[in-house]
């Protein structure tokens, strides 16, 4: 009588012993590859307003206004650099009265470059004052 020899199934297995090390390793990789950074900025909150508001606020002597204009830097129709504006805008002490805030118009013509419109909105912001964006209809 022959031998009937039975085949062994084996169970094939991945092997997982490595996993944990390269998940392990793959975690100090992106921890020590990723950078933080602060982002740093201002908060302006811009203010409501009717079309009969917005003529009052530019028939108002006392308003100031910052124009940007194809490179040029105007405050109060007289062209200044970053600092100066900066500068004038503190000496107004716009937020000086606690609960009052001076209102300053922005007025944006021809090609700004994003980066003074952004300066321009944070010295208003710094200086205590609230932006008024004018805009031609």
């Amino acid at each position: 009588m022959p031998i009937v020899r039975r085949k062994e199934t084996k169970e094939l297995e991945i092997p997982t012993d490595s996993v944990s090390d390269i998940a392990f390793l793959l975690i100090i990789f992106f921890i020590l590859t990723t950078t933080l950074s602060k982002l740093s900025g201002f908060t302006a909150e811009l203010p409501s307003a009717d079309a009969s508001q917005k003529q009052a606020a530019k028939t108002d002597a006392k308003t100031p206004s910052v124009q940007l204009a194809s490179g040029k830097l105007l405050f109060n129709e007289q062209e200044v650099s970053l600092q100066t504006l900066q500068d004038r805008l503190l000496d107004l002490r716009l937020g000086s009265k606690e609960g009052e805030e001076k209102v300053v118009l922005l007025e944006a013509g021809g090609k700004v470059e994003y980066q003074t419109y952004y300066a321009a909105m944070a010295a208003i912001s710094t200086a205590g004052g609230v932006v008024a964006i004018v805009e031609e209809e």
